[in-house]
């Protein structure tokens, strides 16, 4: 007997499902296709009427946002298969949806009434001209979806010709006609799959086809019947699908002409990143307003009422007012705030090029990654000024390319930015000694900002100019003019280099110097200028001698300024401080302790102080070589050799080397220049580093080794060390032979020679050898530790009786050669 069904209970189950389905008032439903085509993949987003989704690509993910949430099918879309769309999520509500794209991908998006439709391609091969969705096809007829029953195969066999027609994609195969309706098995907008055989997870041999190249409800090709009534493939059998798209193709390959093959990419580089967009014109004068007050108040009611990216924008408006104010630290605060709104790709690319901006009007030093650097100018004046202030603190031949340019567009900039970049030019072309680009500059101020400039700062420059143009009393009055203000950072600037050209031209002594100087010290304690005063002070202790309190000078520069907002400044002066006081030591005496206090009390403020090629520290590390620090010494030398590359860190390894050996560190010797070494280093560099390491060889020990690397070179140096090798081998007759041709090399014998060469010859049984030594010789000898060497090892004479003071005397030196030999063999 059947059970009768319940019809209360049918009825409210089919309601509860209903409403449970229902989507809510607030949420539209959004239907998607996706599929793969043979170069593309292609999403199709059917929208509720009204939405406009825009689609956005940042980096690697693609993001489709929408004003109001939406109810998307992300169960759909993630069971899809997609080589280029992966990783659907929703976010912000369900007002965006997001997906993973290959990085660098092609990606193309176009709106068809209610419908968004986003084309993937892959990323741009390099050598390869990109093709567009659809290449490869007959003209007029759209892409085929799956094909229908499948035909009859001839005598052609389906795996032969796969087989031979494998390098022939998919895009070259014919439409076919879709089945009716009636004939789909599956319901209205299920997705067509084509699964492998070995079952329907398997990925390998699993295809997801795109969907119809004209899948837009209501388009221009579709009827109204088909409007209700969509037409749905049907799906064939693998097998058939194959044969047909075979067939279909051998009849394309038979009606196309012939045409050469691409060409193949010889190398399979990674794709380059696109280039950024080429920067804009600014409004400068706009961003700043007439009026600071009122127009800041405006921008801070806008930017409290906006929200998301209306947010972003008001911030960026905030931005671009500060910089054109030329207001640095609010601008890199108001900068971070932007940037944890999470503005749009575009939106960070704007500010990335303000943020670049303030960089430059900060006189960053580092400019290579600046947009301005890095993208070409072109027309655009805007960016040959930012171009040009970017480059000028480091590299001024580059930076003045631009400059003709960037002066007359300065001349629309507001008076305090304009005033900034002025300055910035001028110092720059100052420190380069180029007096045309500075009288430029100089003719601009004196044109638009004589009246902001009324600190000093122009007539500083103009006094710089002055005496760039050899013109000395020129610039003494523009310097004192400038001083007369008594205010501001370059009447103080001004003040110190007038006393600085009044000593240059005699007209003030080193003591006068030091009493003018020392009196501004104490009287600009904390104001900007400071820096500028303490190394003019400080070279003028070193050059009068008082090397104790240019040092004092030099820490306080690193102690008070270093991690201050001047501590670039502090460290430009505390350059030119130390190298007064390297000049100082070079020309004392050998022996002091003048380099060791410095090196140990200021070591690491000399490397802040230090240029990049470290030479500055290599004329320190000279210096306590010569006074005897060489612990010291080979520090420093380490630490040059292990920042520098190419030929310079090969010739700081020599450096390092010689005084490894100097300091009996043969090893350590041979080590550095086993790790320093290249292959192409100049001739006259390679013997250098040849003969130390022979000589380092021959200290530690290995003389075979020694002797072999001696071989083929030539001069004094390589001569004495085949000697030395010669005779620590016990070759005695072979390194008095040696050491007796050193001389004929165009090279004065030493006293090690000399002694080296007498054992040489007593050693091997040579008595006239001995008697050979001249009184030129012993002279030489006479006050070394090899004094009375020949006396001792002269042979006695051939009659007459032993006197008792000569027997004494050969004691003497028997026991003075047993202590020098003990002594060479490191022994007690």
């Amino acid at each position: 007997m059947k059970r009768r069904p319940d019809t209360a209970l049918t009825l409210g189950s089919t309601l509860v499902l209903a409403l449970l389905a229902a989507p809510g008032p607030a949420q539209a439903a959004v239907r998607a296709q996706l599929g793969d085509h043979g170069d593309y993949s292609r999403l199709v987003l059917s929208v509720p009427k009204g939405v406009e989704p825009v689609a956005v690509v940042d980096g690697c993910v693609l993001r489709i946002g929408v004003p109001d949430p939406l109810r998307w099918p992300l169960a759909s879309l993630r069971d899809s298969f997609s080589r280029r769309l992966s990783d659907f999520v929703t976010a912000d509500g369900g007002r965006s949806l997001t997906a993973t794209v290959p990085c660098g991908a092609r990606v193309a998006s176009f709106m068809e009434r209610r419908t968004l439709i986003v084309d993937v391609g892959g990323p741009p091969v390099p050598g390869v001209k990109p093709e567009t969705p659809g290449d490869g096809a007959v003209e007029g007829t759209p892409d085929a979806v799956v094909a229908i029953t499948p035909p009859e195969v001839g005598a052609i066999g389906v795996a032969e010709v796969v087989e031979a027609l494998n390098p022939i994609g998919t895009a070259n195969a014919a439409p076919v006609t879709l089945a009716p309706p009636e004939q789909s098995p599956l319901p209205p907008g299920e997705r067509v799959r084509v699964r492998g055989e070995r079952g329907e997870d398997s990925r390998e041999r699993h295809e997801v086809h795109p969907p119809h190249p004209d899948p837009l409800p209501g388009g221009e090709r579709e009827t109204k019947g088909e409007r209700e009534n969509p037409p749905l493939p049907v799906v064939a059998s693998l097998e058939g699908e194959v044969r047909d798209n075979i067939q279909q193709t051998l009849r394309q390959l038979e009606r196309m002409p012939e045409r050469p093959a691409k060409p193949v990419p010889q190398t399979a580089e990674p794709p380059k990143p696109p280039a950024p967009p080429p920067i804009g014109a600014m409004d400068l004068a706009g961003w700043a307003g007439d009026d600071f007050n009122r127009t800041r108040e405006a921008l801070q009611a806008a930017l409290d009422t906006a929200q998301a990216r209306a947010r972003v924008e008001a911030q960026i408006a905030v931005v671009r007012f500060l910089l054109a104010r030329a207001m640095d630290e609010e601008g890199r605060a108001a900068l971070e705030t932007a940037a944890s709104l999470s503005p749009a790709p575009d939106q960070r690319y704007a500010l990335r090029i303000l943020g670049d901006a303030f960089r430059a009007l900060d006189r960053e030093d580092g400019p290579d990654d600046n947009l301005f650097v890095q993208l070409p100018a072109g027309a655009m004046p805007d960016h040959h000024v930012w171009r040009s202030v970017a480059l000028a603190p480091t590299r001024w031949a580059a930076a003045k390319e631009g400059l003709p340019i960037a002066l007359r567009r300065l001349l629309d900039y507001p008076a305090d930015l304009r005033s900034r970049l002025l300055t910035t030019l001028a110092t720059a072309a100052d420190e380069a000694g180029d007096s045309a680009a500075l009288n430029l500059i100089v003719l601009e101020m004196i044109t638009v900002d004589s009246k902001g400039m009324a600190d000093g700062r122009l007539d500083y420059f103009r006094g710089r100019l002055a005496e760039l143009k050899a013109t000395p009393d020129a610039a003494l009055e523009r310097y004192d003019a400038a001083a007369g203000l008594r205010r501001g950072p370059f009447a103080r600037r001004a003040e110190v280099r007038a006393i600085e050209l009044r000593r240059s031209l005699g007209r003030l002594d080193e003591d006068g110097a030091i009493k003018a100087l020392e009196a501004l010290r104490f009287a600009w304690r904390g104001d900007d200028i400071e820096t500028d005063a303490l190394a003019a002070l400080g070279g003028a202790y070193a050059r009068s001698g008082r090397t104790e309190a240019a040092l004092d000078i030099f820490g306080l520069l690193g102690r008070r300024f270093g991690a201050s907002t001047r501590g670039r400044d502090a460290l430009a002066a505390g350059r030119t401080l130390l190298a007064a006081v390297l000049d100082r030591l070079e020309q004392s005496p050998p022996g002091g302790l003048y380099a060791l206090a410095l090196q140990a009390r200021h070591g690491r403020l000399v490397t802040l102080v230090d240029g990049s090629d470290g030479g500055l520290r290599l004329r320190l590390a000279t210096l306590l070589l010569r006074d005897g620090y060489g612990l010291e010494a080979t520090r420093i030398l380490h630490a040059l050799t292990e920042g520098a590359t190419g030929p310079r860190r090969a010739e700081l390894g020599a450096t390092l080397a010689r005084a490894l050996i100097d300091g009996g560190r043969e090893g350590e010797a041979l080590d550095v220049l086993a790790r320093t070494g290249g292959s192409a280093l100049e001739p006259v560099l390679a013997e250098r580093r040849a003969l130390l390491r022979a000589d380092a060889l021959l200290g530690d020990g290995d003389t075979v080794r020694a002797l072999d690397a001696l071989r083929g070179l030539g001069g004094a140096e390589a001569a004495r060390l085949r000697a030395e090798g010669l005779f620590a081998a016990g070759e005695w007759r072979a390194a008095r032979t040696a050491f007796a041709e050193l001389a004929a090399t165009g090279a004065e014998p030493t006293a090690d020679d000399l002694a080296l060469q007498g054992l040489s010859a007593y050693l091997a049984g040579d008595a006239e050898g001995l008697r050979g030594f001249g009184p030129a010789q012993r002279a030489r000898l006479a006050g070394t530790r090899w004094a009375g060497l020949l006396d001792a090892l002269a042979p006695p004479p051939a009659d007459g009786p032993l006197r008792a003071e000569s027997v004494e005397r050969d004691l003497a030196a028997a026991t003075a050669l047993d202590r020098l030999a003990r002594g060479w063999r490191k022994s007690p």
